[in-house]
């Protein structure tokens, strides 16, 4: 009787241990670069906190200080570079944001962000459209019209 309650219990505990090693495993790929916060050169800032950011992504800050529309673009929410933007720079899941979206949406209070497919697609229409923001993997060259900021508490 001893012998098959031990025997149990070993099995459960390997069936917990496969269980966290499964999921840990299935979570969304970082990418290999850092993500890049990136702005039209009509936008005339360095630095966001996260608050901000979050704000701005989730379309609850909708002009820049100057008083100019703020125009968001994002990726599309399967890839794994906004997965990871959501998680590490905005600090919720990407469904979570999505719901924020559509409640903003639904109330007619703003309008939902823009997708677009590629990095190079983000990359062009940030550049042509004053007043945008989006992210990117860090790139190593980007488009003229645009520019990295910041994302952290001022100095």
């Amino acid at each position: 009787m001893k012998v098959w309650i031990l025997k149990a219990f070993c099995f459960g505990a390997l069936l917990v241990w496969i269980g966290a090693f499964w999921t840990a495993t299935a979570r969304a790929e970082t990418p290999a670069q850092p993500i890049a916060v990136v702005v039209n050169q009509s936008v005339d800032i360095t630095t966001l906190t996260p608050a901000q950011l979050r704000m701005i992504f989730a379309g609850r800050t909708q002009f820049w200080p100057d008083g100019s529309r703020i125009r968001v673009f994002v990726l599309p929410p399967k890839s794994d570079t906004h997965q990871y933007f959501c998680r590490q720079l905005l600090n919720i899941y990407p469904y979570q944001l999505e719901r924020i979206w559509q409640r903003v949406v639904y109330s007619g209070q703003g309008e939902a962000p823009k997708a677009v497919d590629t990095a190079q697609a983000m990359q062009n229409i940030i550049e042509q459209t004053p007043g945008a923001i989006g992210y990117l993997q860090a790139p190593g060259q980007m488009n003229k019209n645009i520019r990295m900021i910041t994302v952290g508490e001022p100095l």
